[in-house]
């Protein structure tokens, strides 16, 4: 069996991709983390800074053939900005030079659509040519953009890898504690008056598909990846089972601060996804890997509360 390195392995993500992946590869899991009380990796399981030496000392001495890197660190997460910018950036290059030079020939990274932007003018179906516009708006999400163009830019440089660089749209799931997972698996969920953007989401078993066809296809590259089917805000709100709270635009960040008090954090930026639609074309990635999302954004949207 092949040897599989997974960075964030303590989330929920990895626990969804670990599941998938644990038949038929070793795996071995890494996260600044600890795993969370109760929970459980299908391999061996190390809590190590990606910058570290033990990082380069566990390359060495495994030999992995795959990297499948899980860890990024949103904004949304209650850490320093220079903690979550030396993860993302700096860790992420950090692994991409140890896969380079301990010869790990397959490599998934997971970013993000969030790269490109919300803004009124986006057209619809944005493909991996258009430009990634998000930090025009909000600095604060820099570093996610900055380990995206680490990661494009490292499979430009290395082409004898083989190196993919997704883009998912909305992952939801019972496993996944993204904020857009929280607020509609919540009773209540905050919707901005006079916006009802159309809205992608994929299920969380759909992008561990999309991450297993990734590490095991034969082409390389950026790719987008989305569900079935496009909804307006306000139907995911309904089918997840919520009670819609209309909230004007010009409360939106005092009502973060409060959100604040009651443990939730709530990133700026956001609020324009709220409010514009940024809709994605996965066409190049079903095109070159053969994927197919088995839940439609309904199904994922209603397994929130039954998962």
């Amino acid at each position: 069996m092949n040897k599989i390195l997974i960075t964030g392995a303590a989330g929920g993500m990895a626990e969804v991709v670990s599941d998938l992946l644990k038949s038929d590869h070793v795996l071995v899991g890494v996260d600044p983390r600890p795993l969370h009380p109760g929970k459980t990796f299908p391999g061996k399981f190390y809590q190590i800074d990606y910058r570290q030496r033990k990082m380069a000392d566990l390359f060495r001495t495994e030999k992995f053939s795959g990297l499948v890197h899980l860890g990024r660190i949103p904004v949304a997460a209650n850490v320093r900005k220079t903690t979550r910018f030396n993860t993302n950036v700096l860790g992420t290059r950090s692994l991409l030079e140890h896969a380079l030079h301990y010869s790990v020939k397959n490599i998934v990274v997971m970013s993000t659509f969030h790269v490109y932007g919300a803004h009124q003018h986006n057209h619809l179906y944005i493909t991996e040519a258009d430009p990634l516009l998000a930090t025009h708006t909000f600095p604060e999400i820099a570093d996610s953009v900055e380990l995206d163009n680490v990661s494009v830019t490292f499979s430009l440089r290395n082409p004898k890898l083989h190196t993919v660089v997704l883009r998912p749209a909305n992952i939801i799931g019972s496993r996944i504690n993204n904020q857009i997972s929280k607020i509609l698996r919540s009773k209540y969920c905050p919707m901005l008056m006079g916006y009802d953007p159309m809205q992608q989401f994929i299920h969380e078993s759909d992008i561990a598909q999309a991450v297993k066809l990734s590490l095991e296809g034969k082409k390389s590259g950026i790719y987008n990846v989305a569900g079935e089917g496009v909804l307006p805000f306000s139907n995911a709100i309904e089918l997840s089972g919520s009670i819609p709270i209309p909230v004007p635009e010009f409360l939106s960040w005092p009502g973060m601060e409060v959100m604040k008090l009651f443990g939730h954090s709530f990133p700026k930026h956001l609020i324009e996804y709220f409010k514009f639609p940024t809709i994605i074309s996965d066409r190049n990635f079903r095109t070159d890997f053969g994927y197919a999302p088995k839940m439609s954004a309904a199904e994922a949207i209603r397994s929130l509360r039954s998962g």
